[in-house]
């Protein structure tokens, strides 16, 4: 038995069986984290089902307003100052209202998902071309989220870049 241990009173023990217990590194509530996950989840189904019909820039606003709340953060450094007025999310909406319907690629593959209280992290993996040669990668990219009576309240992301290899010239025309 440690030696601090035999020292403990038996009151002593479960004072501190007790803190350990209650230390944030411990108090999950896993229901709340389990929510929270499937919030993320839903939203990136959300996103990626109107990729694939084609239809993000007319679904965008239904999805926005659905999951991300109306004081939503952006921290993705491309995505941080969008021009235009209004809120982060209002500025989020526009830019994908403006993107044209891209050529349909497979979703992202969800590699893991975790939370750890109001906070959400994903990694996924896509195939992304290369502007040097133009064939597909491999990117991964991690997402990060805060999420709040079942919105997304802040998000971070990074992902693999994808760069011209020096001295490849411009990617091959389609």
């Amino acid at each position: 038995m440690p030696k601090i241990i035999a020292t403990l009173k038996p009151a002593g023990i479960a004072y501190a069986a007790l803190l350990a217990a209650a230390s944030p590194a411990f108090a999950h509530d896993v229901p709340a984290e389990a929510a929270n996950k499937q919030v993320v989840l839903d939203f990136y189904q959300a996103l990626n089902t109107a990729d694939a019909s084609g239809t993000t820039s007319t679904q965008i606003q239904a999805i926005a307003e659905k999951y991300l709340s109306p004081d939503y953060v952006q921290h993705a450094e491309p995505l941080v100052d969008l021009p235009g007025p209004g809120t982060a999310r209002d500025k989020l909406v526009r830019m994908f209202q403006a993107m044209p319907a891209m050529k349909a690629m497979p979703a992202p593959r969800t590699i893991a998902v975790m939370a750890e209280g109001d906070r959400v992290m994903m990694l996924t993996a896509r195939e992304l071309p290369d502007p040097a040669t133009g064939r597909l990668k491999q990117a991964y990219i991690f997402n990060m989220f805060r999420v709040k009576n079942a919105k997304l309240v802040e998000h971070w992301d990074v992902g693999t870049p994808i760069m011209p290899t020096p001295g490849a010239g411009a990617p091959p025309s389609p």
